[in-house]
C-alpha cells in the first residue's frame, strides 16, 4: 500500500493524542482514526478497516469495543426480518405439536 504525505494540523494531532488512542505514535493515531471512520460511515468493512490499520482482525475489533463502537449493526429492516422468521418457526412448531 502506497504512503500519502498530507499536512494535518497539529491541534487534530493533539486531539487525538487525548483520546483512547494517546498510547498510538502520531502517524499510527491517524490511521487508526481515518480506518475507524471509513468503518463506522460504512465505507469499508470491518476486514478491510482492519487492515488499513495493520490490525489483527481481533485486535480491531478490540480497539472499537474500547471505543464504544458496535462491530455488528443491526438495523430495523434486519429486526423485521428476524421477528417474521421467529413467527414462522412458531407457526410451524405449533403444528408440529398439533400432529
Amino acid at each position: 500500500m502506497a504512503n500519502v504525505i498530507v499536512g494535518i494540523p497539529q491541534e487534530l494531532i493533539d486531539q487525538l493524542g487525548q483520546s483512547v488512542l494517546a498510547s498510538l505514535d502520531e502517524t499510527e493515531r491517524v490511521r487508526v482514526a481515518l480506518a475507524v471512520h471509513l468503518f463506522t460511515s460504512e465505507q469499508v468493512s470491518l476486514g478491510r478497516a482492519a487492515e488499513l490499520t495493520g490490525y489483527p482482525l481481533v485486535d480491531f475489533h478490540d480497539l472499537l469495543r474500547s471505543l464504544g463502537i458496535p462491530v455488528v449493526i443491526y438495523d430495523r429492516d434486519e429486526y423485521d426480518r428476524d421477528q417474521r422468521a421467529v413467527g414462522l418457526l412458531r407457526e410451524r412448531l405449533s403444528l408440529d405439536r398439533g400432529r
